[in-house]
């Protein structure tokens, strides 16, 4: 007892002595319940994390890359794994807000993103493009052929007339002969009077192989004996002629995307119904859009048809 009495008087007199140092301690009887104040957090933020790898590509697939990474705000966090497109990571960097908190912790580095597949998949939903590159359709022209003398003109008739006697100047249309062992195929204009001019060399059917740009140089051609006024030209005309072959395909089948001329610009695509006539005529057909002649010196291969296709080679 006497021990034990010492002890505590020399503790108080030690407090005594050093004021500063000491403070009441009360130590709670087991049960009680003690609020215990929180240990104080760093003030300094997480520092930044490491960016994630490049994805290595693979092939055509999707482009591969690491996930953006950062620190937390004021607290702990973690960054992104790697992404499956995009860049390599950016290191983040932590800010700290507000009193100081516990340090924030940096985000992880991004994981190795996966390179893409080895090749895109199809589209589903769209327009197929057709082999003359147009997606919605274009003109069928079908002459049954069974003489020398057989022949057929496809005509676009103008708003108004056009000077096509400048050198250079050309006439193209792009075809395709589906069915057509003997025969030619030619561009031609007419002016207001009807005189006629086409290409003193004519393309054969048996040579044009898929779709192909058939083009004519307008300009250079010599008018000769036609009387054709090349500064007035009111039509451009497609002919299926069955001379200078003995045989034929019958019926004779060509598809055709378009008529163009370069200077001035005239472009006549036939892509949708609108822009051909199924109905054969003797006389022109307002609207540009591609109709049959059926004039006795025009046609004169019997069961001709021209009609729009949706669906072309």
């Amino acid at each position: 007892m006497t021990n034990a009495w010492n002890r505590q008087q020399l503790g108080v007199v030690s407090c005594v002595l050093a004021t500063a140092a000491c403070a009441t301690q009360i130590v709670p009887s087991e049960g009680d319940e003690v609020n215990v104040p929180g240990g104080v957090g760093g003030a300094s933020a997480g520092t930044s994390a490491t960016g994630g790898t490049l994805g290595a590509m693979t092939s055509g697939g999707a482009t591969s890359g690491g996930g953006t990474n950062g620190g937390g705000t004021n607290g702990s966090g973690t960054g992104g794994d790697g992404a499956t497109s995009g860049t390599g990571g950016v290191a983040g960097a932590a800010t700290p807000v507000g009193s100081a908190g516990k340090g924030a912790a940096g985000g992880r580095s991004g994981t190795f993103a996966m390179g893409g597949r080895a090749a895109g998949t199809a589209g589903t939903g769209g327009a197929s493009a057709n082999g003359d590159g147009n997606a919605t359709g274009c003109a069928k022209l079908s002459v049954p052929m069974n003489g020398a003398n057989d022949k057929a003109h496809f005509v676009v008739s103008l708003r108004s007339a056009a000077d096509l006697s400048a050198a250079g100047t050309t006439i193209s249309m792009r075809v395709h002969v589906q069915d057509g062992v003997g025969g030619v195929i030619l561009a031609y204009a007419q002016d207001s009077s009807f005189n006629f001019l086409g290409p003193a060399t004519k393309p054969l059917l048996a040579e044009q192989d898929g779709w192909v740009t058939l083009t004519w140089d307008i300009g250079a051609e010599p008018a000769a004996q036609t009387g054709i006024m090349k500064r007035s030209i009111s039509r451009l005309g497609i002919e299926i002629k069955a001379a200078p072959s003995a045989t034929w395909s019958n019926p004779t089948v060509v598809y055709v995307d378009s008529i163009s001329v370069n200077a001035p610009a005239l472009s006549f695509p036939f892509g949708t119904t609108g822009t051909v006539s199924g109905m054969a005529q003797s006389s022109d057909v307002a609207g540009q859009v591609l109709w049959l002649n059926s004039g006795t010196m025009d046609t004169t291969a019997t069961g001709t048809t021209l009609s729009w296709v949706a669906t072309c080679p």
